[in-house]
């Protein structure tokens, strides 16, 4: 978000009339943005604006807007007719976050957008910086070529350059049906905890809510069997037991 700031701050101090895009992964990411850049960069005369996926009132947005947030999906049905809108072609500036989502269900969508951003400034006179921002990649290298960033404008840092630093282990399951793929990673993912952080906060990341209670049942089974039941209950009986009241009433 801070080079991001940097990114705009410099556009602005050397084009006033020079447009923004700042392409987030969601539209909850979106709001937050707005709301955030809004009271910031007004303060400095810039007209932020976020689109709204109704064609008719992004094109008005765009019109007057110097800093356009918006998601992947808004963009691209405003980008798509580039050559007939020249507030699309008039982007002096196009930053994208949380790039390493081209791998992911949106990728698509994601990917199109940033190759059509290239391909529009090579074909007109002036040309478009993009900033791409992600989390460390594994083929940095050739995100930055697919982009047309040279090696001396890439940086991608090890995931251990963090205010905590973050170690990565990597286990396959070679189990091509999903349900009993996932079944099987509970035991692994019981170890895991044991292993690396076993007096320390832990997020499982799963595919579902649903998914998230089957493996909760199964870590405290697993702990059950150890017979420490209690291993991961960092808390007095006392003060959790007015949440656990409430919560038997609600399912009730």
């Amino acid at each position: 978000m801070t080079i991001a700031e940097f990114a705009i701050m410099r556009l602005f101090s050397q084009q006033i009339e020079g447009r923004c895009v700042y392409l987030v992964s969601k539209e909850d990411l979106a709001d937050l943005v707005f709301a955030d850049w809004h009271t910031k960069f007004a303060q400095l005369g810039l007209k932020v604006v976020k689109l709204t996926g109704e064609t008719g009132t992004d094109l008005k947005l765009l019109a007057k807007g110097q800093l356009i947030i918006t998601t992947a999906d808004k963009w691209d049905v405003l980008s798509r007719r580039w050559k007939q809108r020249k507030n699309v072609q008039n982007i002096h500036l196009f930053i994208v976050d949380e790039l390493q989502l081209v791998g992911g269900e949106d990728g698509p969508v994601l990917e199109v957008v940033c190759s059509r951003m290239r391909y529009i400034s090579s074909q007109i006179e002036k040309q478009i910086r993009i900033v791409a921002l992600s989390s460390s990649l594994a083929d940095a290298r050739d995100v930055a070529q697919w982009l047309g960033c040279n090696t001396n404008a890439t940086f991608n840092f090890h995931p251990s350059v963090r205010p905590i630093p973050l170690e990565l282990h990597i286990q396959g399951f070679n189990i091509t049906h999903n349900a009993t793929r996932i079944a099987s990673m509970s035991k692994p993912v019981y170890n895991a905890i044991l292993k690396y952080s076993p007096h320390k906060p832990v997020i499982v990341f799963v595919s579902s809510r649903k998914q998230a209670r089957l493996t909760a049942i199964d870590v405290l089974t697993y702990s059950a069997s150890d017979l420490q039941p209690n291993r991961f209950f960092h808390a007095e009986e006392e003060d959790i037991k007015p949440f656990l009241d409430r919560a038997c009433q609600i399912k009730l």
